[in-house]
């Protein structure tokens, strides 16, 4: 829109018969000028469909919860009619439909679906198979504003080019503590909370701490109260990622899997894991005869300290106690709190043209873009009814957990075929307690024959 200003002369007619002419008074008024918007682009009404397997959406149907999701669909409807283009979220069916039609829609080239979107092994096992297509780096703008997650699109990379993405800042794990036991102990009920906020949460004051912590009450030789509760694969996970270790990576330009079994990062995570099993520091199902998930019970009924688990995890607690959460100690090869986040990845079908591809991406880009009217901040609501303890969410979700620059996702999860089998396997044989360097001679020997495999996959 343009303002112009628009000066009117009133001129003072004079007689027939002459006269001298009057100075005419000089009168400014502004007139709004409305000039039309061209778009960039014209997508002539191109339908895109996002398959899921949890709900349908779209800007014609959707009922906002907040507002700031009205905002978000508000600026989806404006830049579908600007754009020319129709974007829906569209439930395919159920979690095991997705992962047992997917190749079979992909093989027989369906065009229903513009985008899928896939749990990473179901990414990887078609993308060994060439049937997802590359999408030029171009379309992945970092300073754009829009949240890339950058981790997510690497590891997709072949040939130089991703064919695969993902958006929005996922949500890290990280280390539950009753306050109770830890005020018992003799230690601040808060202590976790302070060495967080001082850069000083460790591996080594978080054993310094656990040391504390585990008891037996009764002295009959069987621990009541133990320091770390936690599922094997899980704490193992959370301990790789805080030292900048891994049990492989991917080379980007040929998309294929490199062993990191083999570092010393990975030896001291080891190591480590070792160390607190042999103090009886943390607790295995086996220590009382129970079911895998035992441990669950243990920090739920207030005989477990700590719990390392994921982020949804805080909805389900149980404990009666007092419990906050802080971010995974951080490994003596990090400065900062690093965790991995697993998350969907959005794939674009092989059959589909580059034209296609690019109309298909700029969309995209404007479903997903920044809105001005958007609360970043809509998210802590939803958190702080989970967490007893608000410094949980102002201090470790905001600043720790949920920070997308401390985040990255495992290429072990980009695997086809893997599911839970030798991250579940490695994890255990270090749990129950055995000798680091013979565990690591072991897992490379493992990890070499199951990559050349994996590798050979793709061709």
């Amino acid at each position: 829109m343009k303002k112009f200003l628009l000066v009117v002369f009133l001129l003072a007619l004079t007689s027939c018969g002459g006269g001298n002419t009057e100075e005419a008074p000089i009168i400014e008024q502004e007139v709004v000028v409305i000039e039309s918007v061209s778009p960039e682009r014209d997508l002539g009404g191109m339908v895109i469909n996002i398959a899921n397997w949890w709900a349908d959406g779209e800007t014609a149907t959707i009922e906002p919860n907040s507002i700031t999701e009205r905002a978000r669909w508000d600026d989806r409807r404006e830049q579908e009619e600007l754009y020319n283009f129709t974007m829906r979220e569209v439930r395919y069916g159920s979690w095991h439909d997705v992962r047992d039609n997917l190749q079979m829609e992909l093989l027989s080239e369906n065009r229903d679906f513009q985008i899928w979107i896939v749990i990473p092994q179901w990414f990887a096992t078609n993308h060994s198979q060439r049937l997802f297509s590359p999408i030029p780096l171009e379309h992945f703008d970092y300073e754009s504003g829009i949240e890339w997650n950058r981790s997510v699109i690497e590891l997709t990379m072949r040939d130089g080019q991703p064919h695969g993405f993902a958006h929005g800042v996922g949500m890290a794990g990280g280390v539950y503590f009753n306050m109770r036991l830890l005020e018992e102990a003799g230690l601040e009920r808060d202590l976790p909370f302070r060495l967080q906020a001082e850069n000083n949460w460790t591996w080594e004051t978080f054993t310094d701490m656990a040391r504390h912590l585990s008891h037996d009450t009764d002295s009959d030789g069987i621990t009541d109260t133990w320091a770390i509760t936690a599922f094997h694969q899980e704490v193992i996970a959370f301990a790789l990622a805080s030292n900048g270790a891994a049990f492989a990576t991917i080379n980007p330009e040929t998309g294929r899997f490199e062993n990191s079994t083999d570092t010393d990062a990975f030896r001291e995570v080891v190591e480590w894991m070792v160390l607190l099993r042999e103090e009886g520091l943390a607790f295995h199902e086996d220590d009382i005869g129970g079911a895998w998930n035992a441990f669950i019970q243990m920090f739920d009924s207030g005989h477990g300290a700590i719990r390392v688990a994921p982020n949804y995890v805080s909805g389900n607690i149980q404990l009666a106690d007092d419990w906050g959460f802080v971010a995974f100690p951080r490994g003596p090869r990090s400065d900062v709190h690093y965790a991995w986040v697993t998350q969907d990845i959005n794939a674009i079908p092989y059959f589909y043209t580059e034209q296609e591809i690019d109309d298909i991406m700029f969309a995209m880009q404007r479903w997903i873009r920044p809105i001005e009217d958007g609360d970043t901040s809509d998210w802590m609501f939803d958190a702080y009814s989970n967490h007893p303890d608000p410094r949980s969410v102002e201090e470790t979700m905001v600043h720790f957990t949920r920070n997308p620059n401390l985040q990255s996702t495992p290429a072990h999860s980009m695997m086809p075929g893997l599911g839970n089998t030798l991250d579940v396997l490695f994890a255990h044989r270090v749990w129950v307690g055995n000798d680091a360097s013979v565990i690591i001679e072991e897992a490379q020997q493992v990890w070499d024959s199951f990559l050349e495999r994996v590798n050979n996959l793709g061709g």
